[in-house]
């Protein structure tokens, strides 16, 4: 059983990167810039705000955050972000979510310019993802899970993927993603009947629930790929741990993302390429 350490992987394309920015500094050309907009004190979304600028900054990427306050109502983002799209130096921009009840997430992120929408979540990178077009952003969290696959070599081509999870922002993606390198893909949801019959069917199994230790030994095949994408607290131990139970599931798959250290890691690194992609298009 390998591990696909998404570490490992996320720290090489981190660096690739920081040297593009470094050769464009030399040359005083301006570097990509990320905008992040949050709203209201969620930890957890300001956690992952934090970090995002922290590794953004690391790389020598410009980041600024907006953060506004959770009674801020939809036309108060739409009109930053309306600013922020009119704006050349503004290469990327990124709303945290959750938002606030308040707040229609779907105005906000349909204002977003698709050529400045670096987590891929308008409607028309979705769309352009499932044309297949080069043009497509993809989500953080679905490249991430395919640079893994191709950096250790496992041909996704003719295989039965099996998702469970039907967000926009992993589940649906990513199968799009997976039947444009010619896999046949099965999304299941909450109301899915016979799961585990379906999950035993997989060549690549991607968890993405949030339901901790869901994924035991009898969801496998034998030789299968596990992707794990959830993060929660183990009910026992109470440490960071994924929808796979790892003592139930130890030595069937052939290869499988530990949490943490296997997508999370990966989905920071693929922020930050898609701002290059997002940079390198506007200069095209």
């Amino acid at each position: 059983m390998q591990i696909l350490d998404g570490k490992k992987l996320s720290k090489k394309i981190l660096e690739n990167i920081s040297e593009e920015i470094q050769g464009l500094k030399a040359m005083k050309k301006q570097v990509p810039r990320l905008d992040v907009i949050i709203a209201g004190d969620d930890f957890g979304s300001m956690k992952y705000v934090q970090m995002k600028e922290r590794t953004a900054q690391e790389i020598g990427l410009e980041v600024k955050v907006h953060h506004f306050s959770s009674e801020t109502k939809t036309d108060e983002i739409v009109n930053l972000i309306n600013s922020l799209n009119k704006d050349t130096e503004v290469t990327g921009i990124m709303v945290q979510l959750p938002l606030p009840k308040n707040i229609d997430d779907n105005v906000v992120l349909e204002t977003i310019s698709s050529e400045k929408d670096v987590d891929g979540l308008t409607a028309v990178n979705l769309g352009r993802l499932f044309q297949n077009s080069k043009f497509g952003i993809a989500p953080a969290t679905p490249l991430g899970i395919m640079k893994l696959l191709s950096e250790y070599n496992i041909d996704i081509s003719g295989k039965r993927a099996v998702i469970i999870g039907t967000s926009n922002i992993v589940g649906i993606p990513l199968g799009a993603m997976f039947l444009n390198e010619h896999a046949t893909v099965t999304l299941c949801n909450s109301k899915t009947k016979g799961l585990k019959e379906i999950c035993k069917e997989a060549d690549i199994l991607v968890s993405a629930t949030g339901i901790p230790l869901l994924i035991k030994g009898e969801y496998l095949k034998k030789g299968c790929v596990v992707i794990d994408v959830g993060s929660n607290k183990h009910p026992r131990t109470g440490k960071v741990t994924g929808d796979v139970d790892w003592e139930s599931v130890n030595g069937i798959p052939s290869y499988i993302t530990p949490v943490p250290g296997g997508v999370g890691p990966m989905t920071i690194a693929c922020l930050m390429l898609n701002l290059m992609t997002c940079w390198k298009n506007a200069k095209r």
